[in-house]
C-alpha cells in the first residue's frame, strides 16, 4: 500500500485510479482525513496484499494506539436519532 498526500502531489482522480490499479492507495487530505482506495474485484487478493503490506500494518498499529474511541452504544444512539429524524414529517 502506498500513502499519498493529495495536497503535496496534486493528483487528479484519473491519476489516483491509475495508482490504485497497481496497489491500494492511502490518500491523505490537507485536513488530515484518510481514505483507502483499492480495486474491489478480487477481495481475497486485496486481503492478502494488505496483510503483506508493511505500510498498511503500520497504519493499523498507529490506529490501534489512538486514544480517540467512540463506544458502540454512542454510535447506535446516533444512528437511532438520525433514523427518527428522517421519519418525522417536515
Amino acid at each position: 500500500m502506498k500513502a499519498t498526500s493529495l495536497e503535496q502531489e496534486g493528483l487528479d482522480l484519473q491519476s489516483v485510479i491509475a495508482l490504485a490499479r497497481q496497489e491500494p492507495i492511502l490518500l491523505l487530505t490537507a485536513d488530515g482525513k484518510e481514505f483507502l482506495i483499492a480495486e474491489v474485484d478480487d477481495f481475497d487478493r486485496e486481503v492478502e496484499t494488505l496483510r503483506a503490506s508493511p505500510a498498511f500494518q503500520r497504519f493499523l498499529d498507529e490506529r490501534s494506539q489512538s486514544a480517540r474511541r467512540v463506544p458502540l452504544e454512542e454510535i447506535e444512539a446516533a444512528i437511532e436519532r438520525e433514523l427518527e429524524a428522517q421519519q418525522e414529517p417536515s
